[in-house]
């Protein structure tokens, strides 16, 4: 018989293992490119999620557990701001959302000890809980903002690296941040 204790230990390893797949790449998933629009939008069995215009998938980052986007136009870019999109699987069903969000910040706040933790909580368009986490670190050129959408036993992950110069430039040529790129694709995520 499985206790809370157990579960708890095999969600924080599969978070572990998660933010580790997620820094070594992620799984792909088809892209569909809507011929009036320039939004791509990527399906999987899981879920439906847009990516905003400006953003493209970073082949070359592709790995088994997400699909990274970038700038469009700084793909061939080692150290560019990035869009990860991947799913996790949890031991945690909605109703303990409160669980799962402990067990994410912990995991955080011990694999970022330099970093300043900001959480903060809202839904998506589709009323999903919207858990967001953000890592930052002043002796970094980024930071990092992981979204979690949550779902019953299973998480859509939108993980955030966005380089501060970036950003900046970003703001002043008046278009959407990484992070505000991010928050987009998470609160529009619709499960399959």
């Amino acid at each position: 018989m499985v206790n809370r204790a157990d579960r708890r230990c095999v969600g924080i390893l599969v978070v572990i293992t998660l933010l580790l797949c997620v820094l070594a790449g992620g799984r792909s998933v088809s892209v569909l490119q809507a011929e009036e629009q320039t939004v791509s939008q990527s399906a999987e069995e899981q879920g439906t999620y847009t990516v905003p215009d400006g953003w493209s998938e970073d082949t070359s980052a592709e790995t088994e557990t997400g699909k990274v986007y970038k700038y469009a136009e700084k793909l061939e870019e080692e150290t560019s701001s990035s869009i990860t999109c991947s799913y996790m699987t949890t031991n945690y069903m909605i109703a303990e959302y409160e669980q799962l969000r402990d067990m994410l910040t912990n995991d955080i706040v011990y694999s970022r000890v330099n970093a300043q933790i900001s959480t903060n909580a809202s839904y998506t368009d589709n009323k999903d809980y919207l858990y967001i986490l953000t890592a930052d670190d002043a002796s970094l050129d980024y930071r990092e903002i992981f979204y979690y959408v949550v779902g019953d036993l299973r998480c859509f992950c939108v993980t955030v690296k966005e380089y501060r110069s970036e950003a900046d430039e970003a703001r002043s040529a008046q278009k959407a941040t990484p992070e505000e790129a991010g928050k987009k694709i998470a609160a529009a995520f619709t499960w399959n």
